[in-house]
């Protein structure tokens, strides 16, 4: 009665008709898709993926004629005309190791937050604790292609994205070139950029059917729940914080919880981002059991957000929620506005933190040493050399802080990306993520699947919320962050191409 009352009423015909022309506008169509730009055909017929697969054809071929010499046991061998003794045609080792799935590897990836945490705090391990990514990457890179060698079968999963990517991975290799004052500087902040988005490809190639995607799912939402739980622990302990966490005029606000991650503004992120992919659990389970089992594991996420204090991921989870609402179920856009109207008067520490952001003395302290601050030395440094930056590394983020004098966080990505690689970066940055957004909003509209048509929604919620947060932190910054948000990009890209959907029947 109430939604038949706002259809007819003035107000709703005039957004109904605000939403029903932004559909049909020419931006819409560029950002959603068209059929000709939906359709796998389209992308496997361009002239990018025929140089592509012309050019991985030359090792992709010799390799695949060289793994069924060996899966079985055919005479010559390709490499050097040497016939394989039959130990090795029926060798149980080798049949083992064709068998086995580096898509297993997944888990693993999935678990970024835990097992950073493990080596972090484990001695005997330490030594590990700032390579095991990078040679878990190399473990994958060199283990999947030989796999499918030994399986006789080499496949590859091309998107829409791929080009960006490596267009993007074109332009920060010129930028590092002619604007590196230090080189060993320039590396390390190169490979905050182009590292992390190398899980894209890794997610986009080994998740192959819907089970596999619902079991990931389920394994990050009970991770996030533990993390979520410790948070909620260190806020009944009144865990220590460092006095910079908190200004001393704010009332209210005893502690700010941050789990196993770094900060409270990196635990709200990875809360942003998770948050709505459990939201999407709920609406989406097929028992009660199940809804209420979601629902259980959302409490302690919601609860370890609030408690961060983190005034930026607040805004990204309002944004992203508000998202979520717009592309698949406007209700939450209700829950929504209920929980801004009522948890300001349940936990005093919210209207605390937001009271005090929009008060003079904050603005006089963001403006002569906080924020507003360093955005305007970042806005002079691109002043100064507009086109190329500082330099990678060389101004607002973490290597800058480690190497370079007097250089903070600029709390804002996108001005540190401005900073240290120019208009040229920033320009190149800004395309690769409007086209990510563009992708996985095609995948969304592709999908008739029930359950994978809400895990998207979720998940582009997620991930633009993450976007959202990067506007006031150095989000891109931290490796959990980058390369979960890289991952389940590349999740939410394939999501159309998965084995198991289910099609709804025709009306």
């Amino acid at each position: 009665m109430i939604l038949q009352t706002w259809q007819e009423s003035l107000t709703g015909r005039l957004i109904a008709d605000l939403a029903r022309s932004c559909r049909h506008s020419s931006f819409c169509r560029w950002t959603v898709g068209t059929a000709r730009y939906s359709s796998q055909a389209a992308v496997r017929n361009s002239l990018f993926a025929r140089i592509l697969g012309g050019a991985a054809s030359l090792v992709a071929r010799p390799l695949e004629l060289a793994g069924q010499a060996v899966r079985r046991g055919l005479p010559g061998s390709l490499l050097f005309n040497v016939k394989p003794q039959p130990v090795f045609g029926n060798s149980v080792f080798l049949k083992s190791l064709a068998g086995i799935r580096v898509e297993t590897l997944l888990w693993v990836v999935f678990s970024y937050a835990l097992v950073d945490y493990a080596l972090r705090n484990t001695p005997a391990l330490a030594f590990l604790s700032g390579n095991w990514d990078e040679l878990l990457l190399i473990l994958i890179a060199v283990a999947w292609p030989a796999q499918m060698a030994l399986r006789g079968r080499l496949t590859y999963r091309l998107t829409p994205l791929d080009l960006p990517i490596l267009l993007y991975l074109a332009v920060a290799c010129f930028l590092f070139l002619v604007r590196s004052p230090q080189n060993s500087i320039a590396v390390e902040g190169l490979r905050v950029y182009v590292e992390y988005m190398l899980w894209f490809f890794v997610a986009t190639n080994l998740l192959l059917n819907k089970r596999q995607a619902r079991a990931l799912v389920n394994w990050l939402v009970l991770l996030s729940t533990l993390v979520a739980l410790h948070g909620v622990y260190q806020y009944i302990i009144g865990v220590q914080i460092p006095s910079t966490w908190l200004d001393a005029t704010e009332g209210g606000v005893r502690t700010r919880v941050f789990s196993i991650l770094t900060s409270p503004n990196v635990l709200g992120s990875f809360l942003v981002l998770v948050i709505p992919i459990t939201v999407s659990q709920i609406l989406s389970a097929q028992s009660r059991l199940l809804r209420y089992l979601y629902s259980l594991c959302l409490i302690p996420m919601a609860l370890s957000l609030i408690f961060t204090y983190s005034r930026g991921a607040w805004l990204a989870m309002a944004g992203a929620l508000v998202i979520y609402g717009l592309i698949y179920n406007w209700r939450i856009l209700l829950v929504l506005g209920a929980a801004i109207y009522t948890l300001p008067s349940l936990i005093p520490g919210i209207s605390s933190r937001i009271g005090y952001m929009f008060s003079p003395a904050y603005l006089l302290s963001s403006a002569r040493a906080g924020r507003v601050a360093r955005w305007n030395t970042a806005i002079d440094k691109l002043q100064t050399s507009p086109l190329f930056g500082e330099g990678f590394g060389r101004y607002g983020g973490a290597v800058a802080a480690r190497y370079i004098p007097s250089s903070n966080y600029v709390d804002n990505f996108y001005l540190k990306t401005a900073a240290e690689s120019g208009l040229i970066g920033l320009a190149a940055l800004v395309l690769l993520l409007v086209s990510g957004v563009r992708c996985i909003l095609n995948s969304y509209r592709r999908l008739t699947d029930p359950y994978l048509k809400g895990l998207a929604g979720g998940l582009i919620a997620g991930l633009i919320g993450v976007l959202l947060h990067n506007g006031v932190e150095n989000i891109f910054e931290v490796p959990t962050m980058t390369s979960c948000f890289w991952l389940l990009l590349g999740m939410t890209a394939v999501l159309p191409h998965l084995e198991g959907q289910e099609t709804p029947p025709l009306d």
